[in-house]
């Protein structure tokens, strides 16, 4: 018999302010996955007028032309009623948002009042777990972790209820296959513990993965994904109050992870 008492759900206390403007915001724009995050985080803390556009044309992103079905995942419908003009490109390999840019973007639009720290690592379950557990100790830090990876690393987002239960419980699971396979940028929003293991909380972009964009994840498919292991970089954008930066990046620093942007691919 299952007994409730065995499970515990810990949301970090940066996500609550968020979860109303994100099921409000629905579904990314294409390929704006870092936009719409930057755009999301800086509203929920009371810059309205910010959107995923604004961010997109200070942090120079370039949208790329052809089939949407070549970045969109099985099912999603193409949104592409951009709201400013934004530069594109036939090459997909010249497309998209780099770190740098999301981070310059936030300052500016925010008039440097909120920062994205860049954290690197060699990305582990171990890895996962203390960046999670460093932003619960520090609960009046209220930050956001963003995570730039490469999807197909994940599981699917419709893990059955009864292999989320096996797996935190110790079980041998075949976790769904993933939904896609692209660079993407997606927010850690707590986890789930059970007896002898605990599933990471995602939400993500797209409102048809998981629960309305909420889905879980192990902490080894996390890891692998910020690995991304297809020629580019990944790592977790920590989105905080710029006055907290110095003690987050001490502490950060204390526990091993490098303070430093890297390279996604994008221009």
């Amino acid at each position: 018999m299952i007994n409730p008492n065995d499970f515990a759900v810990q949301l970090l206390p940066g996500i609550l302010p968020l979860v109303g403007d994100h099921q409000q915001a629905g579904q990314q724009p294409d390929n704006l996955c870092g936009p719409y995050w930057a755009a999301l985080l800086l509203r929920s803390r009371g810059f309205h007028h910010v959107t995923a556009e604004h961010i997109a044309q200070i942090a120079g992103t370039v949208l790329p032309t052809g089939d949407p079905e070549t970045w969109l995942p099985q099912g999603a419908q193409s949104k592409q009623a951009y709201s400013l003009p934004l530069p594109t490109t036939v090459s997909p390999e010249a497309a998209g948002t780099s770190v740098q840019g999301l981070i310059a973007a936030v300052a500016k639009l925010s008039e440097h009042r909120y920062t994205f720290l860049p954290l690197q690592t060699k990305w582990s379950a171990e890895r996962v777990d203390d960046v999670l557990a460093l932003c619960q100790q520090q609960q009046h830090w209220n930050a956001i972790l963003l995570c730039n990876v490469r999807t197909g690393h994940l599981w699917g987002s419709h893990l059955d209820v009864k292999d989320a239960i096996d797996y935190l419980n110790g079980g041998a699971i075949t976790p769904p296959p993933a939904d896609w396979n692209v660079g993407h940028f997606m927010a850690l929003a707590g986890a789930v513990t059970g007896q002898t293991r605990s599933l990471v909380v995602v939400c993500d972009t797209y409102p048809m993965f998981g629960w309305q964009g909420f889905h879980l994840q192990s902490k080894d498919a996390i890891a692998q994904a910020l690995n991304r292991n297809d020629g580019n970089g990944g790592g977790i954008l920590l989105f905080i109050a710029t006055q907290d930066k110095e003690p987050v990046e001490q502490q950060a620093k204390e526990q091993g992870f490098t303070i430093d942007v890297w390279d996604n691919g994008s221009p």
